[in-house]
């Protein structure tokens, strides 16, 4: 298997093939890595196994029970390494989400008929960085991200999904001392990191880990974000290195720093 796979998700992935082979012989046509993983940046106890499985069939809903019973079972038994991707046909890849039907989504276990992975940044990754761990090898697939179309993506995505977790954000400036640290920890690591994740992108016109764009964001944004970014990746990177002692102030910064994000990054693109 190929190098840059972590020996524990080898393991993982070792026993998925073995399973899924033995519960649904001839249907799987290919099995590629994305995500942290392909960018070199997995974290145990943190990271997911992000991945795309081609099959030569459309699935059903017998099909799909079998996998969400598959799956759980490496939940149980892998807990410290969880299973997030998509199962679709090969004449799919590289497609508009609009276009993709019929596509299964596992994530921690759980499956639902969702095509939420078919996307610019999936492809991008999968094209430029993916793991073919079966089948074709993914580089040579007959499919391309035109950079415009990855950045006008991920801006939508800064001015929808992020731009609404900053306001729950704003919500919690205000509940800051009824809000378990545990929680503020997964807000701030959460938020940060996959904010500037996205400003990466929209500057650079390329894809990196979480922790590789807050270290770039560090020599990017100004020196007063600086604190709530390294609390970020020290969260991130499972450190017990903490920057600060009041759990209100975290989230004010956290507000701050996104805030700025996000306005910075419309005007970049305006």
């Amino acid at each position: 298997m190929d190098s840059r796979i972590p020996i524990p998700v080898q393991t993982v992935i070792n026993e998925y093939l073995t399973l899924f082979q033995n519960k649904m012989p001839n249907i799987m046509e290919g099995f590629y890595l994305h995500g942290s993983i392909a960018l070199n940046a997995y974290i145990n106890g943190s990271s997911d196994i992000d991945f795309i499985t081609v099959v030569n069939r459309t699935l059903t809903e017998e099909d799909a029970k079998v996998i969400s019973d598959l799956h759980k079972e490496l939940n149980r038994k892998y807990k410290e390494i969880g299973m997030d991707g998509s199962y679709i046909l090969f004449g799919d890849v590289g497609k508009k989400q609009s276009v993709v039907k019929g596509c299964l989504k596992v994530n921690e276990g759980k499956t639902n008929w969702t095509n939420d992975d078919i996307n610019p940044i999936t492809w991008w990754v999968l094209k430029n960085k993916g793991i073919t761990v079966l089948g074709p090898d993914i580089a040579t697939s007959n499919f391309s991200v035109d950079e415009r179309v990855l950045v006008d993506h991920v801006l939508q995505n800064m001015n929808s999904y992020w731009a609404n977790r900053l306001k729950t954000m704003e919500k919690y400036k205000t509940m800051a001392f009824v809000i378990p640290k545990k929680l503020v920890d997964e807000e701030v690591e959460w938020s940060i990191t996959g904010m500037l994740r996205q400003f990466y992108t929209l500057t650079e016109n390329d894809i990196v880990s979480k922790v590789d764009a807050c270290k770039f964001a560090i020599h990017h944004l100004p020196e007063e974000f600086h604190e709530i970014i390294n609390e970020a990746i020290s969260i991130r990177e499972g450190s017990n290195i903490r920057y600060y002692n009041s759990k209100k102030q975290r989230i004010d910064d956290t507000v701050q720093c996104m805030t700025y994000i996000l306005n910075h990054c419309n005007s970049m693109k305006i």
